[in-house]
């Protein structure tokens, strides 16, 4: 039980403290043909995009025929996938990318930012 003293501040903290409405991810259900497996500077995956398609009308997905760069994810999106789970150069993979725009905050700046997820694996 709270003490007397302390309701007053905690009705205050509850009347600050709002729910901020988040936005959803963006998801694209994308065909993807890795052209490349680099190693050096960073390990990434190099991918031609062979077909792309939008979970929802609003989704900006990758056109067909884009090259994309990046570290593939496990389907949890908590870790990069394991190096030897990669697929091989010449093979074709699916994947659901999932972004997210937002504000990011940055050297005192706030700037419009994307959050991207390219998870591999069951999901």
């Amino acid at each position: 039980m709270l003490p007397a003293r302390a309701v007053p501040f905690v009705l205050t903290l509850a009347a600050l403290c709002t729910p901020v409405q988040a936005s959803t991810w963006q998801i694209c259900e994308i065909e993807l043909k890795v052209t490349e497996v680099v190693k050096r500077p960073t390990p990434e995956l190099k991918v031609q995009v062979l077909k792309a398609r939008p979970i929802s009308p609003s989704v900006e997905c990758p056109t067909e025929g884009a090259v994309l760069s990046f570290v593939p994810e496990t389907a949890d999106y908590q870790a990069t996938l394991p190096r030897r789970q990669w697929p091989a150069k010449g093979q074709t993979v699916r994947i659901k990318y999932r972004y997210l725009d937002g504000i990011c905050k940055g050297d005192g700046n706030d700037y419009p930012c994307r959050i991207e997820h390219y998870p591999f694996g069951s999901r």
